[in-house]
């Protein structure tokens, strides 16, 4: 099989996007697959990088530019304008190979599609996210950010009234929705075929050797928040919550993307100064995975996230997950390896977020050690070599018309839609 995969951030030994991108490249050509990846030229030192230290003949790299200087200055023109220059370096690859089909991964939005549907083969689109948005209700988490937030939130639901939109998704051979929303908003736009499946995966080296054992309950509860702190993580709202409760309980912020004096500011006012720990810089990729060994759970926070990378990362390492109850985590995060908070009005959402860290830090040894057995468990169904495996059946199916996807009540990874 010969395949043409977009991938417009990939780079090696990195997160978010770049790391989809690069998984999916280098897990798809080690099952033999003959992989030509379209990929940003701002990319190409650290992928050549990459294929020195694991060269795989069957991978090959084109290096895409963007031809307009303006562009270049602002990410989403940057990208969008990508996507036309990335067609036209498709249609010279096609005059020189014949593709079997065509894939994209990154960036994973609906709201700027894919046009390799163009080319006239098979286009896979995703997983995407993009259609989820922010509850109206905790918009003033968002600070200044608030009407920016807003604003994406019309332009979303708007959508299904874009022509370019409804032609372009109904051009897709199979769209690989990353969460209900975006599933909904697909399907309102008249996709062929659309599946439900996480946006992420870990490497198969990531887990831990097993899930964790608790023995007895002494000391603290310790949670672990990850994540740049960014307006729509919610940080405010984990230390809301934290603040509200009485027994003995830390946190441990792993992150970035603020001033330190922002941050420590929000925790002072909240007197949490002898409960809330920051290192004050994102952690390292071991750093990180000590941290999920050395915690008690996962506090998750974000009011709009097609899924959230570090909470598959925890329950990896056998860590139960605390959440807001939307998007991606109320899709995927099984019910048996979390407590899911629903959203209301901030005084609501804080107040249930605070009972739900109770109710954990209550819990038996042997509970949490269930817990974190199904985290762990549910994590293995969605390591990379699993979801190539899985995408390889759908790619059959779309070229074949072979039976592809297998229905798991456990992993929720394929619902299909008519």
């Amino acid at each position: 099989m010969r395949l043409l995969l977009s991938a417009y951030a990939c780079r090696p030994n990195a997160g978010s996007e770049p790391g989809v991108g690069w998984n999916w490249a280098t897990h798809l050509a080690s099952r033999g697959i003959d992989v030509h990846v379209l990929v940003a030229k701002r990319n190409q030192e650290a992928v050549e990088a990459g294929l020195r230290t694991n060269p795989l003949p069957n991978l090959h790299f084109v290096y895409v530019s963007v031809p307009r200087e303006w562009a270049k200055k602002n990410e989403v023109a940057h990208y969008v304008w990508w996507q036309f220059a990335a067609l036209k370096a498709a249609r010279e690859l096609s005059a020189r190979h014949e593709f079997d089909l065509a894939h994209h991964v990154t960036y994973a939005s609906v709201h700027v599609p894919s046009q390799l549907w163009r080319l006239g083969i098979p286009l896979i689109f995703g997983p995407v996210g993009g259609g989820q948005t922010a509850p109206v209700s905790m918009l003033r988490y968002f600070g200044d950010d608030k009407v920016k937030e807003s604003f994406r939130s019309t332009v979303t639901k708007s959508l299904t009234l874009s022509p370019l939109h409804r032609q372009w998704l109904k051009r897709m051979d199979h769209v690989l929705a990353a969460n209900s929303a975006t599933l909904n908003l697909v399907r309102e736009l008249g996709c062929k075929r659309a599946t439900l499946m996480c946006d992420t995966a870990v490497p198969a080296d990531y887990f831990s050797e097993g899930p964790r054992e608790w023995t007895e309950r002494s000391g603290p509860l310790r949670l672990l928040w990850v994540g740049r702190m960014l307006s729509r993580k919610a940080l405010p709202l984990a230390l809301d919550a934290l603040k509200g409760l009485h027994q003995a309980v830390t946190l441990t912020i792993a992150g970035d993307g603020l001033d330190a004096e922002i941050v420590h500011q929000m925790i002072g006012e909240r007197d949490l100064r002898q409960r809330v720990f920051w290192k004050g810089s994102r952690l390292t990729f071991q750093e990180l995975r000590t941290a999920y060994a050395e915690h008690d759970a996962m506090l998750f926070t974000s009011l709009r996230d097609s899924f959230g990378s570090q909470v598959l990362e925890a329950m990896a390492m056998g860590l139960p997950i605390i959440t807001l109850d939307v998007h991606g985590a109320h899709d995927f995060v099984p019910a048996s390896a979390s407590f899911k908070v629903s959203v209301g009005s901030p005084a609501e959402t804080v107040r249930n977020l605070a009972d739900a860290i109770r109710k954990y830090e209550s819990l038996s040894a042997s509970r949490r050690n269930q817990m974190s057995l199904q985290a762990w468990s549910f994590a293995k169904t969605l390591s990379w070599p699993a979801r190539v495996k899985q995408v390889e059946r759908l790619y059959e199916e779309v070229l074949y018309g072979t039976a592809h996807l297998e229905d798991s009540s456990v992993s929720k990874m394929a619902v299909e839609v008519d």
